[in-house]
């Protein structure tokens, strides 16, 4: 039976939730911790109806549905060039009149045949060489050709603080097999700093602190992408930086001789890194608070005599950063570049339009089942962190993109692809891709377009903020505050509301 647009919202579970118990802090409307003005200066006098029992279906959609000015006229024709009209977008708007040296030009045009993701970065990559050499021999970038670039000396220079992937070595080996034909080989490709050297984690004790993180609830997914990552940075610095530590492979370094004065250097590395933009520094606080975790946890369970990590603090940071988020008319752009240049547009416009107009985790959208979507009563469940699920209803014109991509998808089981993980890379790198072809500076991936789902939806006044908590799927209020970003434009306008006559 397909849901009254006028009936109670309750029967969606929403006001069920832990959501409408949050009373001890509100979040206002027109906040930004941006700025150094104070939240109750921004306070107009029509601050909207927060009523929620005034809340319905109907009214929760007209909430989404009017976030954007987004339109598609029906009248503009879009020609669908796909993967292959986009390299050549990128040919001749990143590459011709860029670079001038015939053996980069010959070997990128005969990749045009790459996916456009991968011939997007390979060309990046072709125009930082080319920078680099710019750079060292201070010539203008039309000048730099052949003869320029056949300079072995600069040449290792940008090999060692670049980090070439496979397919850069594979650039770099068919571009000087002909520039340096013999006196280039590849171990020269493969010489790494300290940075950016991570190996797979097989250390004893830290097998025993992972078995530990699975027993207390950690998810697999977060041992291997997130805290792994952190005890082979550890690990691998230990290595290259102590003479103590060099004559022995990362994974037999006996964690009984690490001081808490390694710990203090590691956290003194982590804020450099953070200062000259290498990592950001919650990046760097995350890494340091794994590795105090580690060494504090093996103390707890008897593989260290005294816990190391009691003097050694945390590295604070602003959670609240702020971000320019994007117009509508740049929205716009990035959708009709997806129905231009898309070899899947029905997929790639759907998955983004979840996150635009549902605020969706990119991991989120990717593992939407067929089974999670009501297509009848216009609802999807969303399983979020900690697994937890949620109902939202569906807005325009997502409803739409939705029932088009089901029919594309026969019998799947997933909505987008049966290999999520995969998926997820590729969105990633499209996102990245796309942003660019529409003339985006904002920075950041797409997560992006999560924070502006939640500070599109802030703006409504009659939006209460129980209910932005429960759309933005967040228990405490002061995470949904940090996805709150307001403009010059919109603090100006709401200072000029202000009315400042005295009381009498």
């Amino acid at each position: 039976m397909q849901m009254d647009s006028d009936q109670d919202i309750r029967d969606m579970d929403i006001f069920r939730s832990d959501h409408w118990k949050q009373n001890a802090k509100t979040i206002s409307s027109n906040a930004s911790y941006e700025k150094s003005i104070s939240q109750e200066c921004l306070i107009s006098k029509d601050i909207g109806n927060h009523d929620i029992k005034n809340l319905n279906m109907k009214k929760v959609l007209f909430f989404l549905n009017s976030m954007y000015a987004i339109t598609f006229p029906e009248h503009i024709i879009i020609r669908r060039l796909g993967s292959r009209g986009l390299n050549d977008w990128i040919w001749s708007t990143q590459i011709q009149g860029y670079i001038t040296a015939p053996a980069i030009l010959e070997y990128l045009e005969m990749k045009k045949s790459y996916k456009p993701t991968t011939y997007f970065a390979l060309t990046n990559y072709a125009l930082k060489l080319v920078q680099f050499f710019k750079t060292q021999l201070n010539l203008n970038t039309q000048d730099i050709h052949d003869e320029q670039l056949a300079n072995k000396e600069i040449l290792i220079q940008f090999v060692n603080t670049s980090y070439p992937d496979l397919i850069e070595k594979n650039f770099l080996l068919a571009v000087y097999s002909k520039l340096l034909p013999g006196e280039f080989e590849i171990e020269e490709l493969q010489k790494r700093s300290s940075e950016r050297m991570t190996q797979p984690i097989n250390h004893p004790a830290i097998q025993a602190h992972i078995n530990d993180l699975l027993r207390s609830g950690v998810k697999e997914q977060s041992i291997q992408g997130k805290y792994k990552f952190s005890y082979s940075k550890f690990l691998n610095w230990l290595h290259h930086n102590y003479a103590e530590f060099q004559q022995t492979q990362p994974d037999n370094i006996p964690l009984s001789r690490v001081t808490e004065t390694h710990l203090l250097e590691f956290k003194r590395h982590l804020l450099k890194l953070a200062a000259n933009g290498t990592c950001s520094k919650h990046t760097a606080s995350d890494h340091l608070y794994d590795i105090r975790y580690l060494f504090s946890n093996l103390y707890k369970m008897g593989w260290l005599t005294k816990d190391i990590t009691l003097d050694v603090s945390g590295i604070q940071y602003d959670r609240y950063h702020y971000r320019d988020l994007p117009t509508d008319s740049d929205l716009q752009r990035f959708f009709l570049t997806i129905e231009q240049y898309a070899d899947r547009p029905e997929a790639d416009r759907t998955a983004f339009g979840l996150m635009v107009w549902l605020g969706l985790r990119i991991h989120e959208a990717a593992r939407i089942r067929r089974e999670d979507i009501n297509i009848e009563n216009r609802t999807i469940s969303i399983f979020g962190k900690n697994e937890k699920s949620v109902l939202l209803p569906i807005p325009e014109p997502l409803l739409q993109w939705l029932i088009e991509l089901l029919e594309t998808r026969p019998n799947k089981d997933f909505v987008f692809s049966e290999n999520p993980k995969s998926f997820i890379r590729e969105l990633r790198d499209r996102y990245k891709l796309y942003a660019f072809v529409a003339g985006w500076k904002y920075q950041g991936g797409p997560h992006l377009l999560r924070h502006t789902f939640i500070s599109r939806l802030s703006e409504h006044q009659d939006c209460p903020p129980q209910l932005l908590m429960y759309l933005a799927r967040h228990d405490r209020p002061e995470n949904t505050v940090r996805y709150i970003h307001r403009s010059n434009t919109q603090l100006q306008h709401a200072i000029n509301r202000i009315d400042y006559r005295e009381e009498r």
